[in-house]
């Protein structure tokens, strides 16, 4: 059985059923306009993880349509909320408390999350408490990352939750997922996924964060073949495409924000002349990241993803956004100084990756077993029954 779905708050476009890639526009507006790439993954995987026959999208930041919503109602089953960090004191929520109104429909939230730098209390202001009381009455539960985010709603009132983690991991569909591990005598190309893009919300010290990071990344350009994996920052899209005009306006950019410093400049600079990748299509990411050997880093989705495709991958902590989701799905996870500290063989090696592998099955199916609690239509099958 299939199903019919409205998304609300989709990040991109649709080029395939379920594959997605960044809006269609101008070569300039590709690199000049700042988009988090972790969001087409999600959309991504969302789609990819649901069995839909007919979906629609609406824009929460546009009144109501009434005659839309009326349609609308007639034709589909449920909204789905893409997830995201929508758990927070300044959420910008438009007219979406109108639309749940008009919309007298049950809301699927696959992986919704608070967003802090450290662990805290967080009461919503009215507008967001409504919506997410209106979306727990209508739906048989919240489906939410992890256990500081269930922590919150509760604060707020909210009680029939799931933790499910993230879409992202399960991409794959694949109940069954092996890592291919490799010895460290064998790995030559990893990947780093950069965040650049920060603030106070993120962590709670920009400088240090900022310079750890520089220092891991020359670190591992000096020791394996590098690939520096991109996931919206403006500048760093300039070098990748080699934006002749643009290159110097971003260089005195990166320099005037002390990313691009005396110590390091020439080094850092020719590791964004030849090592950057950058993709405004999802599965271009998927692609790649079966061709490392391991990856590391700082965006969740930079590391999700490469998991989802069997590639070894740590996450590197920088908020209680990452750490929340690497509880949950038992993802590798190292706060940055402890990284620059660890033997580098010991990085990557299997064990530090036991508990994920063992733990994956059992997530899995809490989160096939969320979509069936909500009678939606899904593409995520039972694990294999291997001969006794």
């Amino acid at each position: 059985m299939r199903f019919n779905c409205i998304f609300a708050k989709p990040a991109g476009r649709r080029i395939t059923r379920s594959s997605v890639a960044w809006y269609d526009v101008t070569f300039r507006q590709l690199i000049d306009d700042y988009f988090n790439t972790g969001d087409l993954t999600v959309y991504d995987s969302t789609l990819k993880l649901l069995n839909y026959n007919r979906s629609a999208r609406i824009n929460i930041d546009a009144p109501v349509d009434r005659a839309l919503a009326s349609q609308l109602n007639d034709l589909y089953d449920y909204v789905v909320l893409r997830a995201s960090n929508y758990i927070h004191e300044e959420m910008e929520w438009g007219y979406f408390a109108d639309w749940l109104d008009a919309l007298h429909l049950p809301v699927l939230c696959l992986g919704i999350g608070a967003q802090a730098a450290t662990r805290r209390r967080i009461l919503l202001p009215p507008l967001a408490n409504r919506i997410w009381h209106m979306i727990a009455e209508r739906s048989p539960s919240i489906g939410v990352r992890g256990e500081f985010t269930a922590s919150v709603l509760e604060d707020n009132g909210i009680r029939n939750l799931d933790i499910v983690g993230c879409p992202s991991i399960f991409r794959a569909c694949d109940p069954n997922l092996q890592l291919r591990h490799k010895a460290f005598s064998d790995i030559r190309r990893v990947g780093f996924s950069l965040r650049r893009e920060t603030g106070d919300n993120y962590t709670e010290n920009v400088v240090s964060f900022l310079n750890t990071q520089k220092e891991l990344i020359l670190r591992f350009n000096a020791l394996f073949e590098l690939v520096l994996t991109v996931h919206g920052e403006i500048e760093e899209k300039v070098y990748y495409y080699n934006d002749i005009s643009r290159l110097a306006a971003a260089r005195q950019t990166l320099r005037d924000m002390g990313w691009f410093d005396s110590k390091n400049e020439g080094e850092l600079e020719a590791v964004y002349e030849s090592r950057l990748f950058f993709a405004p299509v999802v599965s271009y990411y998927d692609d790649l990241v079966r061709e490392l050997d391991c990856t590391l880093g700082y965006r969740v989705h930079g590391v999700l993803p490469a998991l989802a495709a069997g590639t070894p991958s740590v996450l590197l902590r920088y908020d209680e956004r990452s750490a929340e989701l690497a509880r949950t799905l038992k993802v590798p996870l190292l706060e940055p100084d402890e990284a620059l500290r660890e033997d580098v063989q010991d990085l990557f090696h299997p064990n530090r990756f036991k508990e994920f592998e063992e733990n994956y099955p059992k997530a899995y199916e809490v989160m096939r077993s969320f979509l069936e609690k909500h009678e939606v239509a899904h593409l995520m099958g039972p694990p294999l029954k291997l001969p006794a």
